[in-house]
């Protein structure tokens, strides 16, 4: 949910703090650079704390940077604020696969990864014309006031969690082994692989969709979230499918059709006039597209051993989310650039082609890799 404020709040947010495009880009990544680097410490502290101390901790973390980021007319103070959130944001996948990986059997890790994830895009769901419609009944700050006392709320039921503490103390003298993680070139391939496919979602659902709808279709900002919110609930419908898919067809095999075909739709939401009435169709195909994550995490484990699971999983959605800090920059880059040339709408067209070209790049590098590891199953 928080993910998507910005993308919701760009106009608002531009004005407030005054800033071009390509400014609002990197205060947009801000978020991802938070994210990202707090990965592996709390990878590091999973073993030695409760994770409801965690999840606890990094509720009040996000709350805290929303309240400063609604106030603020600094924009240094607003990125780091952007970068609060996305500090606090970090736990919540570490500390769902990590459950997952002491608590469940290893042959069902992928089926209740998928569901996990597809549960946790509700927020996604919900960030997106339910909070536009908040933004059009009352004032944004009282928006994001409610949202950060959604968070205090979240923080108090985490200290209710039963410990994990007991559950912890078999693999907490691997915790440590990150430079195995740094040594492994096969998971830094998929983990930059990942990073150039992810632009779908990091780089246009997230912040971009909605203005790229107003401009092309002529949608409200409430409809445009709408339909931008159609990508999540396609990751909902497509994460435990495509899992259930992978057990018979393989993850890499699933990792590139989604990529394929990601890049194909993308292509042609840009370049054709397809019927409005057909967006939701479309975004939903992007959002299975987008499932090809889950998949990544699970394929770690061919790469990792069980008790370095947890480290390479933090690596890989660290550098996961730093895709959000490649792409905002450069497409607030190429808008800025070329608006002053092209029709604005011509303008997204050409910025936003940067994505789908980097996920044709990166479903190449799986192909690769996927060969790679076939060969030393041999």
């Amino acid at each position: 949910m928080l993910r998507r404020w910005p993308g919701l709040m760009i106009n608002t947010i531009m004005q407030q703090l005054s800033i071009s495009a390509t400014q609002f880009g990197v205060l947009a990544s801000m978020y991802y650079y938070g994210y990202a680097g707090m990965q592996l410490p709390i990878a590091f502290v999973m073993g030695r704390w409760e994770m409801r101390t965690i999840l606890c901790g990094s509720a009040l973390l996000c709350a805290l940077g929303l309240s400063i980021l609604t106030y603020t007319h600094q924009l240094y103070l607003a990125m780091g604020a952007q970068f609060l959130i996305g500090s606090g944001a970090a736990a919540g996948f570490l500390c769902t696969a990590e459950a997952i990986s002491l608590w469940f059997p290893k042959e069902r890790y992928g089926q209740v990864m998928g569901i996990s994830v597809a549960l946790g895009l509700l927020g996604a769901v919900y960030g997106g014309q339910p909070i536009q419609g908040l933004l059009d009944a009352y004032h944004w700050q009282y928006v994001a006031w409610g949202i950060s006392g959604i968070g205090c709320v979240i923080a108090i039921a985490a200290l209710c969690l039963p410990s994990s503490i007991k559950s912890h103390t078999h693999a907490s003298g691997h915790t440590t082994e990150f430079h195995h993680v740094f040594k492994n070139p096969m998971l830094i391939a998929l983990a930059v692989a990942n990073l150039l496919m992810v632009g779908v979602l990091e780089g246009f659902a997230d912040v971009w969709a909605g203005p790229f709808l107003i401009e092309s279709y002529g949608l409200s900002a409430a409809k445009a979230a709408g339909v931008a919110s159609w990508i999540f609930k396609g990751m909902m419908l497509g994460s435990p499918i495509l899992c259930f898919l992978a057990k018979y067809l393989g993850n890499y095999t699933i990792i590139i059709a989604c990529g394929a075909g990601m890049s194909g739709a993308f292509f042609t939401l840009l370049y054709s006039a397809v019927p409005s009435w057909s967006l939701p169709l479309w975004f939903s195909i992007l959002g299975v597209g987008c499932c090809y994550q889950v998949l990544v995490f699970v394929a770690a484990r061919d790469w990792c051993p069980s008790y370095r699971l947890s480290a390479g999983i933090a690596f890989l959605n660290a550098v996961n989310m730093l895709g959000g800090a490649f792409f905002h920059p450069i497409i607030g880059f190429f808008i800025d650039d070329m608006k002053s040339s092209y029709t604005l709408l011509t303008t997204y067209r050409y910025a936003l082609s940067v994505v789908p070209v980097c996920a044709i790049i990166g479903t190449v590098m799986v192909a690769f890799i996927a060969i790679y590891y076939r060969r030393k199953l041999r």
